[in-house]
């Protein structure tokens, strides 16, 4: 009886950490307890509630020894566990060491995406130019003489990067136009417009594969084809650097898959996230409190998934499990179904342009899985840490 009740409680010390005397000991006492219970519970599974005898720990003690098989049996596989926890521990350490140094790798591929975003965002930022050169040629006779249409696009320009504010432009443009109140206001508002569509230009390159690059700025006119080429190829590059830092990722992951299962090392019901991989392959997706709606990363998942996509389909007995997180703040019913929702709205993402049913799964942690919270943070930056879906892939 001791045997079988050890198999349920062995899992249960991996999770709240019971060590190994008060293990023996708290099992001794089930088994004693459930020794002076009524047999006839078990064997004909009676509903009718039969009496427990009063007793206490000290009258325990006086009930039988275990037998020489049973200790034999039980010393195994108290001797299992510990084995366990040893391969646990070497293993942590090992895919710790891993980690970091896929990490530095992982610093030169965002390097690469770096170096292309500020090529974007200088050729965006011609584009915005000439933009604002085209609103300036519109007010050429405003401009008052010994002003020249350089001196205005400068100052439209300090107003699109917030170099000066709008109340300092309007008094330049006063100062240097004819212009009234009102077609300075509409100009500045022109001014912002270009802006913004400059910044969500930046943003949408940042995300694209190649091909998407060349159709955003056709699409968005006003650059040139040298300079299209130019970003084109760069982001080749870049997606070249990923790719490769994406394989050698997941070939390593997979390795560890294979090995924890081999070893019969039981997944944890949160993840070590010191040592794992899988941020590493796609970063999570986060959310403000209370929301799980999808907008703020479509782009995000569409990008990193657009290029796992192909090196997934050599793993195919690997799926993705979609884990939605929540803080602590909340009832548990409130947390549970907020973290169900931030897992569904991305799988439909997923399912909708890269996997089947059968390759991704999902789950809500609601709060029970917080990141350890660094020195010095805030509530406000560790609850926004916690708000999160992680992307975890698994053996089927």
């Amino acid at each position: 009886m001791l045997k079988h009740t050890l198999k349920v409680l062995i899992p249960l010390t991996t999770i709240f950490q019971v060590g190994r005397t008060k293990l023996r000991y708290v099992m001794k006492k089930l088994y004693f307890l459930m020794a002076l219970t009524s047999m006839a519970v078990f064997l004909t599974g009676c509903p009718k509630t039969v009496p427990i005898p009063e007793t206490s720990f000290d009258d325990l003690e006086k009930v039988r020894s275990l037998t020489a098989e049973e200790l034999a049996e039980n010393a195994k596989v108290l001797s299992d566990y510990d084995k366990k926890e040893e391969i646990i521990e070497e293993i942590k350490v090992t895919d710790i060491a891993e980690k970091k140094e896929l990490v530095k790798e992982k610093e030169v591929v965002e390097e690469a995406k770096k170096e292309f975003k500020v090529l974007a965002e200088k050729v965006v930022e011609k584009r915005r130019k000439k933009l604002l050169e085209k609103e300036v040629e519109k007010i050429a006779e405003s401009i008052k003489e010994g002003v020249s249409k350089e001196e205005i696009v400068e100052i439209l320009e300090k107003v699109a990067t917030r170099e000066i504010t709008k109340p300092e432009a309007k008094a330049l443009l006063k100062e240097k136009t004819t212009l009234t109140e009102e077609k300075i206001e509409k100009l500045l508002a022109k001014t912002e417009a270009i802006q913004k569509e400059t910044e969500i230009l930046v943003k949408k390159l940042a995300d694209a594969s190649p091909e998407e690059v060349a159709e955003i700025l056709k699409e968005a006119g006003g650059v040139s084809k040298l300079d299209i080429l130019k970003l084109v190829e760069k982001k080749k590059a870049v997606d070249t650097i990923e790719t490769t830092f994406l394989e050698k990722t997941m070939a390593k992951l997979y390795t560890r898959l294979v090995r924890d299962k081999e070893l019969g090392v039981a997944e944890a019901f949160c993840i070590n996230i010191e040592g794992i991989l899988d941020h590493l392959l796609v970063p999570p997706s986060y959310f403000e409190t209370d929301k799980h709606n999808i907008d703020d990363y479509l782009d995000q998942i569409n990008s990193s998934f657009r290029l796992i996509e192909p090196i997934l389909a050599e793993y195919e007995d690997i799926v993705v499990q979609l884990e939605g997180n929540a803080d602590e703040r909340g009832t548990v019913d409130y947390n549970k179904a907020l973290s169900d929702r931030r897992w569904a709205t991305p799988s439909k993402v997923l399912l909708a342009l890269y996997f089947d049913e059968e390759q991704t799964q999902g789950v809500g942690r609601s709060e029970q899985c917080p990141l350890p919270r660094a020195a010095g943070a805030s509530n406000e930056a560790y609850w926004q840490t916690n708000r999160r879906t992680d992307y975890i892939f698994k053996l089927k």
